[in-house]
């Protein structure tokens, strides 16, 4: 009797331990730092946590580095098997950070051993991808995305499978597939590769000194994603770069010709006109006309009509201080 009743209670307290650690846990994915804490504080001293609240532990603290010694501090006691994959994860993104490919690797084949077809065996696929290309085995990390691209056809991962061999293809200096692989990307209704794909080719237009294209591809960027990351980047590249202004100076001696400051490209009508409205108070002809690229149709702002070349420009000059935005001068 003494024996079950001692059983007894073993077993309500490690249900009762779960359950408050999936509480802390549900509290730090609420962003609820504070009662994490509060709740970890109270439950025991640091020489008897196990390796569940130091995971968690881990998952409040500030300073990575600190935060990599808690996981692996967890890893090394008993930690639950609901958190080992997800543990594995981030030491894998701690790795990465730190450019440790060494322990990394280490990491990513450890954890595709144990689960060949966990949760997270797409990102560590990924991981592998990146820890070749860093080697500079270019080739290697072509195959690796080719058999990635293979498993994942669709979707997200997908996007993000494109995006890694178009950047590696680019260092192998496989330009023009890379550039077909982006382009084919940017013309995806949506998805987080699609903003990537844009903003890769404005950099190379920028490098390749191509305004037109580096312009286009901000705008489409710009409408179709205003919060994504590298629209400042890119404006910060732009800033300065030679206009197509000494070939446009040309249309000056054309009969019928003009210049105009191209303000936008937009892929429906309405988000042209509803844009266009913000440029009234300029008291310039405000044009959109549509342009149908790669099969797709776009809608192009156009203010003002000056005959002359720098007009325009010094008119360009003006908007863009205001609205701090790129602008460009067309031939019309």
């Amino acid at each position: 009797m003494k024996k079950i009743i001692l059983f007894t209670i073993a077993s309500i307290l490690i249900l009762s331990h779960s359950i408050c650690a999936k509480n802390v846990y549900s509290l730090i994915k609420q962003g609820k730092i504070a009662e994490a804490k509060d709740s970890l504080s109270n439950r025991a001293s640091a020489l008897n946590r196990n390796g569940n609240d130091l995971y968690f532990l881990s998952m409040l603290e500030e300073s990575a580095d600190k935060s990599a010694q808690l996981i692996n501090a967890a890893l090394r006691a008993s930690v639950s098997a609901t958190y080992q994959q997800e543990i594995y994860y981030r030491l894998a993104q701690y790795y990465f950070i730190k450019e440790d490919y060494r322990l990394l690797q280490n990491t990513v084949n450890e954890y595709l051993q144990k689960w060949e077809n966990g949760k997270f065996r797409a990102d560590m696929f990924r991981f592998r991808i990146y820890f070749e290309e860093n080697k500079k085995n270019f080739n290697s990390a072509i195959r690796e995305i080719d058999r990635y691209l293979l498993e994942y056809t669709k979707g997200d991962r997908q996007q993000y499978g494109m995006i890694d061999k178009a950047r590696i293809m680019q260092r192998y200096n496989k330009k023009v597939g890379a550039n077909k692989i982006l382009r084919t990307l940017s013309r995806k209704k949506s998805g987080p590769g699609v903003p990537m794909a844009l903003y890769t080719l404005a950099s190379v237009a920028i490098k390749t000194k191509k305004t037109d294209d580096a312009v286009f591809y901000y705008n489409i960027q710009r409408e179709g994603y205003p919060s994504s990351v590298g629209l400042d980047a890119t404006i910060d590249k732009m800033t300065g770069m030679a206009t197509s202004g000494d070939n446009d100076s040309r249309a000056e001696q054309l009969t019928d010709t003009y210049y105009s400051v191209q303000v936008g490209v937009f892929s429906s009508n309405s988000n042209a006109k509803k844009f266009s409205k913000s440029f009234k108070t300029y008291n310039k002809k405000i044009d959109i006309k549509s342009k149908k690229i790669s099969d797709k149709k776009y809608y192009v702002v156009f203010v003002g009509r000056f005959k002359t070349y720098n007009s325009a420009y010094t008119f360009k000059e003006t908007l863009e201080s205001k609205h701090n935005e790129v602008f460009q001068v067309i031939a019309r």
